[in-house]
């Protein structure tokens, strides 16, 4: 009797939890709730499964997010392309003028829509998330990321850099700095300074002279799909920051966003102290 009420007392508890992962089945991950308690098996069992559940929860409510807003922001390029398309209908009627201006613009929405569309992927599959982890020299990240840039858009790229070794992902450290720096371009594209880039102990900044970040802008920079109202006519997919940030939580670091001194922004993020490593390698500085 004894045996079979503490078999009894056991399989309660696996039943309430088979009747969880039913639910989960069905469809119910966000009305799922699981009994805990107890410190025996079944009871880290339960706890376990709860935390698990509270994950994949959030996770699907992020992906509902993403693709909620992608599907608000691919609307507005495909539009444009549509409207063109019907335009293009009446290419023998238009000035020689007007067909360069018309093709240039399916071009750029073109540009802008396979960006995009790149941006989603990377966020929604965290391609990222399976490059190896070793050490990395951040002044080679920097410089590499800013050789890029500057091949892009013509642009001066100052790198001022340390000999910072950190334990990360260096393509995805990479595509991050790229990202501050096609940032920067971008609201300072009639600069005549050029953009500088630090990187000091693991903390990374792009400073420019652009016109800068409005205050009831600076929380949200590094949402996805955030666009300042000075920022809504120029290029970009509202998600190359929020990339910056995902960068920095997978790296234990946090992002920066800040007026700069004299006009302009600085934007940046850093990398967890606990992931320095020991440097063998003169300073760089100037690049």
């Amino acid at each position: 009797l004894a045996g079979w009420l503490l078999a009894r007392q056991i399989t309660r508890r696996l039943v309430r939890l088979t009747a969880v992962t039913e639910q989960v089945t069905d469809g119910g991950l966000v009305q799922a709730s699981v009994p805990t308690g107890g410190r025996d098996e079944v009871g880290r069992l339960a706890t376990s499964f709860d935390h698990m559940l509270s994950r994949l929860a959030d996770a699907r409510a992020d992906q509902e997010r993403l693709v909620q807003d992608a599907a608000h922001e691919l609307r507005t390029p495909l539009t444009s392309l549509r409207t063109n398309a019907q335009v293009m209908r009446r290419f023998d009627e238009l000035s020689p003028d007007s067909r360069i201006r018309l093709l240039d613009d399916v071009d750029g929405e073109t540009r802008e829509l396979t960006h995009l569309i790149t941006e989603i992927v990377d966020l929604a599959t965290r391609r990222y998330d399976s490059e190896e982890t070793g050490p990395v020299e951040l002044a080679a990240v920097a410089e590499r990321a800013a050789e890029r840039v500057r091949r892009r858009s013509g642009r001066a790229v100052v790198v001022d850099a340390d000999d910072t070794v950190v334990s990360g992902q260096a393509r995805r450290l990479e595509r991050a700095v790229a990202n501050l720096l096609e940032n920067a371009v971008k609201f300072d594209a009639g600069g005549s300074e050029p953009i500088e880039l630090t990187v000091r102990s693991g903390q990374i900044e792009v400073l420019d002279r652009g016109p800068g970040i409005p205050a009831q802008d600076l929380p949200h920079v590094f949402d996805r799909f955030h666009r300042a109202d000075a920022a809504r006519a120029l290029p970009g997919s509202g998600l190359g920051l929020a990339i910056v940030r995902e960068t920095a939580a997978a790296h234990d670091g946090t992002v920066v966003a800040r007026l700069r001194s004299g006009g302009g922004a600085v934007v940046g993020f850093t990398v967890d102290g606990d992931r320095l490593l020991p440097s063998s390698h003169p300073d760089h500085a100037g690049n």
